[in-house]
């Protein structure tokens, strides 16, 4: 069971009030921030090109207690294996805000590399969306939640290696390398693993970072 979801025509346009709120532009300055933010907007939306990709990826248990196997791959996290548990098959991703948008924003720098950065990652949220939607539609889900290796103690950044060898050749397609740092470029890039629940889970909810901007949900227990 192997199938690709892949998502190249997003339609970028950025809610500039929530931007600022989040920014906290409003708070700290005036209306030449606003217009700032308004024109970088515009350029950003001219070239964005947002996209990601998602396998359908079947899902059998790992060699060890905390392993899983999907497709071919060992993914090695208590947590993913607890999230996991019972289901036949999961959603490994990509999501980048592309290389055009990438570039754009590294022309900048200052209070000015702050709002391309926010606009970067919003525009990768936007692919992410479109995916996480295209999936609920093609399966008839109702819900998904998604992990991402990095964001918690529990599934290491390490594991990015294993998730891109499950990946390939998608991310060599969507424009995303995996740096020796397992890190990935371009920067504003998400990588994780949807799955089916009846209860949705972010990893905010393990996260006890404070203050933290992109923060989904409360924190709830430690990671």
């Amino acid at each position: 069971m192997s199938e690709n979801i892949f998502i190249d025509d997003v339609q970028v346009a950025f809610d500039l009030e929530a931007l600022g709120r989040k920014l906290k532009v409003r708070a700290r300055s005036s209306a030449k921030m606003d217009k700032l933010l308004s024109d970088m907007a515009d350029e950003a939306q001219a070239i964005a090109r947002p996209r990601a990709a998602a396998r359908l990826s079947a899902l059998t248990p790992g060699e060890e207690e905390d392993q899983v196997r999907l497709g071919q791959t060992l993914l090695t996290s208590p947590l993913l294996k607890e999230k996991l548990s019972g289901l036949g098959r999961a959603f490994p991703y990509l999501a980048t805000e592309g290389e055009e948008l990438a570039s754009w924003g590294r022309a900048y720098e200052g209070i000015e590399r702050v709002l391309a950065n926010a606009l970067q990652n919003a525009a990768m949220a936007m692919a992410r969306q479109r995916l996480e939607e295209a999936i609920l539609a093609k399966y008839g889900l109702d819900q998904i939640s998604a992990m991402n290796p990095g964001s918690l103690r529990v599934w290491p950044i390490t594991e990015q290696e294993p998730l891109f060898q499950l990946l390939a050749p998608l991310p060599e397609q969507l424009g995303v390398a995996l740096l020796p740092t397992f890190m990935m470029k371009p920067e504003q890039t998400v990588s994780g693993i949807f799955f089916q629940t009846d209860t949705k889970f972010h990893n905010c909810q393990l996260c006890p970072q404070k203050d933290c901007p992109s923060r989904q949900a409360p924190y709830t227990a430690a990671g």
